[in-house]
């Protein structure tokens, strides 16, 4: 009978607050590319007043995805508050997993179902080593659904900051 010592918990990665909507921690993507997607997020943000984010990571450090998207979501702070509607796609590639997070407040326009779909468009460009069409592919539809079924009244689709005072 041998005695042996727990495996340690993993630590969660460092999260840093630099960086815009597109944190390439993993380096997949081209600067073109992380530039086109930060001015179309910015553009989808002042237009419906969601914040969307996208991060890559090379590794989870041994968390499961649901836990680190979670968990970096939350220290992220995407999206407003008090409506709670940030949406954050991770691309995880040592373990080849892609996860959607969506904030409470839009879950029932941001379905698990929809956001499977979303990961499948972007999946074959993934497999091809091509993250830069696949992540384009992936903001795109979220942003295109932003328009087809927003989540916030119509008049109410400012973000909090540009909120006129009653």
């Amino acid at each position: 009978m041998g005695c042996s010592q727990p495996e340690p918990e993993p630590t969660f990665p460092y999260f840093s607050e630099e960086g815009g909507r597109v944190r390439d921690m993993a380096n997949v993507l081209s600067p073109s590319t992380e530039a086109a997607l930060t001015a179309q997020l910015d553009r989808a943000e002042q237009q419906f007043g969601q914040q969307v984010g996208v991060v890559t990571v090379a590794s989870l450090e041994g968390y499961p995805i649901e836990d680190f998207s979670l968990e970096y979501a939350r220290a992220w702070k995407l999206g407003d508050a008090k409506r709670n509607d940030g949406l954050q796609i991770l691309i995880a590639l040592n373990e080849r997993k892609i996860r959607i997070e969506v904030g409470k407040g839009i879950e029932r326009t941001f379905t698990d179902i929809y956001c499977k779909e979303v990961i499948d468009m972007m999946t074959p460009y993934f497999r091809d080593g091509d993250f830069d069409a696949g992540v384009t592919v992936g903001v795109a539809e979220l942003v295109r659904h932003m328009e087809q079924y927003p989540s916030l009244p119509a008049n109410d689709n400012r973000p909090a900051s540009q909120e006129k005072a009653a």
